[in-house]
């Protein structure tokens, strides 16, 4: 608490001191948005040093908002032996619900700790149950563990009744690689995938070989040589060019539609963009929303920004639409 506490008022500082001098972080951005991802920031290069169960142990005691997680039903579950949380709103739909895989590129993050609020909030504007999914975490765990939690959750879904064609596969920054190698890996086996699947800022170039990476790094909270570290933690002996890596570079016909959200300030922008061409160029559905002035993982921001509530809702508008 004390550490955020100094973070805040760092970013604080920073804030009020780069608009005395005219200098905003970014010309549109309010000052309470701007202090967010300002202190985002900071965590982020502070965090940078630690061991891989030092951040993830820190980042899941934190205390985070709750004002959407307090009304939905929050239960504790396991699909297939992979440990489960089920958000549940009070007027879900029967029968439908969205499967989450949350991000941290593949080293943290939760669905009951990080993630908690986003998925709570997107249960209860779809008026639909979200299951996330605690998959296993790297460098313990390395590629394709994750793959294989993510294909047996998905199983024992619909051994439990849910039709394939009334889930929605939905992930952001990792989680979203992970959603898109799940279809893939379904479509591949000759199965059923799901109805549709719903992005926010996909990890698909693990290579990250976009110009935007350079370009937007003043205004994001994340930075090249971190995740570079991070995606060798999780690909181990892997090619990270290897299109079960690194999506971009697979076969991607026959996918189910795609909704994509991707800020037009986050530093893998240009590594989307291009995803979602070839995934047009092969006759995939897409439906992509570039949030004007966002950083990463846009629908986070859905409280604090108008573009970002817009990408939200479109985010929902998607999954209700797939899933009526």
């Amino acid at each position: 608490m004390l550490r955020s506490i100094r973070l805040m008022l760092s970013a604080w500082l920073f804030t009020i001191r780069g608009r005395l001098r005219g200098r905003p972080r970014y010309p549109t951005w309010p000052f309470v948005f701007e202090l967010l991802v300002r202190y985002l920031r900071l965590d982020w290069d502070e965090t940078a040093t630690w061991d891989d169960a030092k951040l993830r142990a820190d980042l899941n005691t934190r205390p985070y908002p709750s004002k959407f997680a307090k009304r939905v039903k929050i239960v504790e579950d396991s699909l297939g032996g992979v440990p489960a949380w089920r958000f549940v709103p009070p007027n879900a739909k029967a029968g439908r619900c969205v499967l989450f895989l949350h991000g941290g590129s593949y080293v943290y993050g939760s669905a009951r700790t990080t993630h908690a609020e986003l998925l709570a909030h997107i249960a209860l504007e779809a008026c639909i149950e979200v299951v996330g999914l605690d998959y296993r975490l790297a460098p313990e765990h390395r590629y394709p563990s994750q793959l294989d939690d993510a294909v047996t959750a998905f199983d024992a879904l619909v051994s439990t009744g849910f039709d394939a064609q009334s889930v929605v596969i939905a992930g952001d920054s990792a989680g979203g690689n992970l959603a898109v190698v799940l279809q893939l890996a379904l479509r591949d086996r000759g199965g059923p995938q799901a109805a549709a699947m719903v992005l926010s800022s996909p990890w698909v170039d693990l290579e990250m070989p976009a110009a935007s990476f350079k370009e937007n790094e003043p205004f994001d909270y994340g930075t090249r040589d971190v995740l570079a570290r991070q995606a060798v933690a999780f690909a181990g002996e892997w090619p990270l060019s290897d299109p079960r890596i690194s999506p971009t570079h697979a076969n991607l016909q026959g996918l189910a539609p795609c909704f994509i959200t991707v800020g037009e300030l986050e530093i893998p922008r240009d590594d989307i963009v291009e995803f979602a061409e070839r995934l047009r160029s092969t006759g995939v559905d897409v439906n992509l929303h570039v949030a004007k002035s966002m950083p990463h993982n846009v629908p986070i921001f859905a409280e604090y920004h108008p573009e970002a509530k817009t990408a939200f809702n479109g985010l929902v508008q998607f999954i209700q639409a797939h899933l009526d």
